[in-house]
Formats: structure tokens, sequence, C-alpha cells
């Protein structure tokens, strides 16, 4: 006779885990001239928002398109020194995975894993709000340690995401 009740708990449980999903959200091209946005560290739970943060160091305007399996942000410019952001929740499984294409003018067209778990979500340099500064060379993420950008990063290797 318990069983009606169980089946009801899974499904309610089912509602809650389908609600809290991904969701991605943007805030476009939001200048930043002291730096990137405080960094977050109340909360390291699973259903904790995140935000990544792109800022434009290269010193030419940059077009970008940044996109996971589920969201696409469509192709963008960021003007020099300004930044764009997007939020979301991650996946229940530890999966969430972000990408941009970036062209930088007289540089060439890259792409990186913007967001990507574990590297994003666990050990000493996880964040809540992961801040990049895209740089010639690869992007360079906050580090909330040294409160530096020193966190870089290559390119990712295979350059035909398209």
């Amino acid at each position: 006779m318990d069983i009606p009740k169980r089946r009801l708990s899974l499904f309610i449980l089912i509602i809650f885990i389908t609600t809290y999903s991904s969701n991605a959200g943007t805030n476009n091209n939001i200048p930043v001239p002291y730096g990137p946005s405080p960094p977050t560290y109340a909360s390291s739970s699973p259903y904790a928002k995140k935000t990544v943060e792109i800022i434009n160091d290269i010193g030419s305007i940059v077009s970008y398109h940044c996109k996971s399996k589920d969201d696409d942000f469509g192709v963008r410019s960021l003007q020099v020194d300004s930044s764009w952001s997007f939020s979301f929740r991650r996946q229940i499984f530890g999966r969430s995975l972000f990408f941009c294409y970036f062209v930088l003018p007289n540089i060439g067209s890259y792409w990186f894993d913007i967001y990507k778990e574990p590297r994003d979500s666990s050990g000493e340099f996880w964040c809540n709000n992961c801040a990049w500064k895209i740089r010639p060379l690869g992007p360079c993420r906050f580090n909330k340690i040294t409160h530096e950008f020193d966190l870089c990063y290559p390119w990712n290797k295979n350059k035909s995401l398209y």
C-alpha cells in the first residue's frame, strides 16, 4: 500500500529536477571599466546558478558565437574592454558544457570550452562567476585566490568547430 506514495514522491522529484535544469539567460555587452563582476563564493551547491562572463582584452572588436547542446546565443560582437555574460544551472549529472567560437581580427579564428565540468565546478579553482578575459594566446580566467586573470588556457586544438 506504500507504493502510490513512493510514485508520488518520485513524480514530484522529477518535476523539481526538470524545472531547475539549464535555463540559460544572457546579459548583453555590459561595460567593464573596473574589471569583472565581483566573484560569487556563496554556494557550491549542484543547483547553484553559474554565470560566465566574457571580457574583450584583445584591443579591437571581437566576434563570437557561444552555445551548448541546448542553448545557442547566436553570433555577437564585443567592443574593446566590454563584457557579455550568461547564466545557467548545472546539469544534474555534471555534464554542463558551453563553448564559444571567436574571430579575433588580424589573429585568427579559435574556439574554447568557456564552461566545462569538472574544470570549472570542482577543485581549488571552481567558480560560480567564471570571468574570462579573451586574449590572443587563449582565454584567462579570474583566479579568486590571486585576484588576477592568471588561469590561462590555450585555444582548443581543433580549429574547425563549424
